[in-house]
């Protein structure tokens, strides 16, 4: 079976010939690496053209951003399987194998998680990340079962926090992408976005064994701006919660955002800034009252809008 690994790269010649290796080095041989340099001002470019694997491509593009670049590459798979590998970040040699044995022995999955490894900036072990039982970005209040028993375990907990974590740690079949499209045009948040876009319609599966190196270093894309990291936790919320606002709530019609307020309290943590979150999913929900498709994302599009919100956001 083919499966099709991307991997964006900017200005990270020091990680990224590990990231490669643990890709062509893998014990399933049967892949395409694809590399999508965004825009390098290092000698990343450089380094790739030393490569010599049939395997193995790649292409350059001025600077978009990480999603821009993950996109490019997404759009050149082949593959029947899909994976993402971000160029800091390293497989296990036996990943691919595991998550391919998933999609054999359960054919009814259709995307693959696993637990991961942090490191730091020199590959030392910081601890591991089993899912959604440790390590959370943020505390939730409100994790009982009530969400559980209607969304299952794996949608109730990537709904409350981004516990995939990464792109790295992302391998699903190619119609999912077909599907659903790629990234949206999000600095910190694309991978959660993804990740509950695909949770709405199909069958998720977290493996429980390390299969990932998780690099926590300064240049870390999260740490560059906290504000604009909380206004994305808000945008992802409102913009993806109605996704499964009718299997929370079987019993009832939410008529109002009023009732699926108090429904909801608890279950999310804004960071003190809810009332952003209010303002986005109000509007959302009119304009999809109107008519409008994915109205969230002029919010993405459009800088003066989203600064707006961004001088509300309580740091």
């Amino acid at each position: 079976m083919l499966i099709s690994i991307v991997i964006p790269s900017y200005n990270h010649l020091e990680y990224i010939p590990d990231a490669i290796n643990s890709v062509l080095n893998q014990t399933h041989e049967e892949l395409e690496l694809i590399v999508v340099d965004d825009g390098s001002l290092d000698n990343s470019v450089a380094y790739l053209e030393t490569i010599k694997d049939s395997r193995f491509t790649h292409v350059t593009q001025t600077n978009h951003g990480a999603h821009h670049a993950i996109n490019r590459g997404l759009s050149l798979c082949k593959g029947e399987y899909i994976t993402i590998l971000n160029s800091d970040d390293i497989y296990h040699p036996n990943r691919l194998h595991a998550a391919l044995e998933v999609f054999k022995q359960c054919p009814q999955v259709d995307f693959v998680s696993s637990w991961l490894t942090v490191i730091d900036q020199s590959g030392k072990e910081l601890g591991i990340k089993k899912a959604w039982l440790n390590m959370l970005p943020w505390p939730v209040s409100n994790n009982d079962n009530y969400i559980s028993s209607r969304l299952g375990e794996y949608t109730a907990n990537a709904l409350q926090t981004n516990f995939v974590s990464t792109t790295s740690n992302m391998i699903f079949k190619k119609e999912v992408y077909e599907s659903i499209g790629g990234m949206r045009n999000l600095r910190f948040v694309h991978d959660w976005d993804f990740l509950l876009r695909v949770c709405e319609t199909f069958t998720c599966y977290n493996m429980e064994q390390s299969l990932l190196e998780y690099r926590s270093h300064p240049q870390n894309t999260i740490k560059e701006n906290r504000q604009w990291m909380l206004f994305e936790i808000c945008w992802v919320i409102a913009a993806n919660v109605d996704r499964f606002s009718t299997r929370l709530f079987p019993d009832f019609a939410v008529d109002s955002v009023h009732d699926f307020a108090g429904e909801m309290q608890g279950l999310f943590n804004f960071q003190k800034n809810e009332s952003v979150f209010w303002f986005l999913y109000y509007y959302c929900t009119n304009q999809k009252q109107r008519g409008v498709v994915a109205p969230e994302e002029i919010f993405l599009d459009d800088d003066q809008l989203r600064e707006k919100l961004l001088e509300k956001i309580i740091i």
